[in-house]
């Protein structure tokens, strides 16, 4: 009888690590995380506007400065890949907000990498624009 339990305790813990290694949910690293945008392409976002991002158990989403967005993400290691991005269709009147929140949404699309440093998150996409965040409290 010890012989088996023994073996089902190896066994569960082989599938522990197997999971962690493979890109479970062990290995993500933004998971349960909340931003708030300091720039697009290294320009600050307009006055008066918040952009927003929140990632939680493979859910996407937050504000855009105009419209709430949501959709879904997969992170591991410094990749990330966004998928069935959803938006609420508010048009805002004050210049250039629709415009950057379609620059914001277009990199937020096309994600390929991060990189998270003391509280700060940067998101690039496949032509290396990018997005810089702030964790939020």
């Amino acid at each position: 009888m010890k012989a088996l339990t023994f073996a089902s305790v190896m066994a569960a813990i082989l599938l522990l690590l197997l999971t962690a290694c493979s890109g479970g949910p062990f290995s993500d690293p933004l998971n349960n995380t909340s931003w708030k945008l300091v720039s697009i392409n290294e320009a600050p976002p307009l006055a008066n506007t918040s952009i927003t991002v929140e990632f939680t158990e493979g859910k996407i989403g937050g504000s855009s400065g105009c419209n709430s967005y949501s959709g879904a993400y997969k992170a591991s290691g410094n990749k990330i890949a966004t998928d069935s991005i959803v938006m609420t269709l508010m048009a805002c009147m004050d210049a250039g907000v629709m415009e950057q929140e379609s620059a914001f949404l277009g990199i937020l699309q096309d994600a390929q990498t991060f990189e998270l440093t003391n509280g700060q998150l940067l998101i690039f996409s496949s032509d290396g624009k990018s997005l810089h965040f702030s964790q939020n409290p």
